[in-house]
Order: C-alpha cells, then structure tokens, then sequence
C-alpha cells in the first residue's frame, strides 16, 4: 500500500488512531465514554498526532482500513509494537557499566 503504519513517519500513515488521547481535543473540557463516542465515529484525522505510534497494519489481504473505529487496524497495541521495540533495543549500543555509591550496576548485563 505503499505507506507507514507509525503514525508520523513518511508522506502517508494512519491519521486516524484508535487511541483516546490522540482523538479527542485538548480543549480543557472531561468528556464521558459515551461522550467519546462522537470522535470515535468521526471521518477526521486526530486533532493530536500520536506520534512515533505503529497501529496494527493490514490484514493478510495487505488491505487497511482507515477508520478509527476499526481498531483491528487503527490501534497502536503492546503486541503490535513489540517486535519494534525488541528490533530496536537489538540495535542499542549498551552503555559501559556503571554503578552507584552502594555498588549496584546500572545498565545491560556484559555477559
């Protein structure tokens, strides 16, 4: 399809995030579940970006539906962004050692 499922990365990704924060206003008003419902349903991008968010992609047909609430596609979960973060920690150069005054190593194990 030709785009990004991290919400902020490249010319086209989600604008719709199944995700509460990122959809509903910051205009210093609380709002209800059932209030919610209204941007829930909205065909608006996200009044917040939720940046540097991966949703959960396409389905096996490589299709993605860009509907908020359709949340099988449009929302970033633990289990869709955790083979990321497991790549990217993969990718850390792990710091040198050190520790604090009690002798508690702070850091990745060197083993």
């Amino acid at each position: 399809m030709k785009m990004s499922y991290m919400v902020g990365f490249g010319n086209h990704f989600p604008t719709q995030v199944h995700h509460r924060s990122s959809s509903i206003p910051w205009d210093n008003q609380h709002y209800s579940c059932a209030q919610g419902d209204r941007w829930l349903n909205s065909v608006d991008p996200n009044p917040n970006v939720l940046l540097g968010a991966m949703v959960a992609g396409p389905d096996q047909n490589d299709s993605f539906i860009y509907q908020r609430n359709k949340p099988k596609f449009t929302e970033p979960t633990i289990s869709s962004n955790a083979g990321l973060v497991a790549a990217l920690i993969a990718l850390h150069d792990p710091p040198s050692i050190s520790y604090d005054s009690n002798g508690f190593s702070f850091g990745i194990d060197q083993l």
